[in-house]
């Protein structure tokens, strides 16, 4: 992968109906929620920005990854399995 970073310690801002920011920690930091932190492959500290075409499908990207951002702090089953080996 490009960049590797714990979901818990991703943070995602709504900027406007078809805006949003994806803010990632910087690799090999402390993790919060009680994390190790983000260990990192190569990724870097900083902001992405989302620009969507539609604010549908703005919409609909940030009840697909809030969802999975609660269920990562509530400390489900994220990474046990998706995405690591399957």
């Amino acid at each position: 992968p490009l960049a590797e970073f714990d979901l818990r310690d991703v943070s995602y801002r709504v900027c406007g109906p078809a805006s949003h920011e994806l803010q990632l920690p910087a690799p090999g930091t402390e993790g919060t929620a009680g994390t190790e932190g983000t260990q990192g492959t190569q990724g870097t500290e900083g902001t992405v920005a989302l620009r969507f075409p539609e604010e549908r499908e703005a919409q609909q990207w940030w009840t697909v990854l809030s969802s999975s951002l609660r269920e990562a702090r509530r400390g489900g089953t994220w990474g046990q399995g998706w995405g690591h080996g399957d």
